[in-house]
């Protein structure tokens, strides 16, 4: 598939996701798998610069993409029995 139609395509769910609340599971699938391969959620987030160092700066930018990712993962998979302990421990 050529870079372009992949693109389309992922815009088209990112739209349907954020714009239009879509819940369509190949929607929300898609989305999920590119933040997953963006904020490299299943891979090292060092970064090593051309000179064989780590790239610091560019660790920490990783880092932190991939530390949102792993926040909206288990937002998502917060199940009703922790959440309602949650609530129960604050009353």
């Amino acid at each position: 598939m050529s870079q372009y139609l992949r693109l389309w395509n992922l815009r088209d769910k990112f739209r349907a996701v954020f714009w239009q609340g879509s819940r369509r599971a190949d929607h929300v699938q898609g989305v999920l798998d590119d933040l997953r391969e963006f904020c490299r959620a299943e891979t090292s987030c060092i970064v090593v610069a051309k000179d064989g160092r780590i790239d610091t700066h560019a660790t920490a930018v990783a880092e932190g993409r991939r530390e949102v990712y792993l926040r909206i993962m288990q937002t998502l998979n917060l199940s009703d029995s922790t959440l309602n302990k949650i609530k129960e421990s604050e009353q």
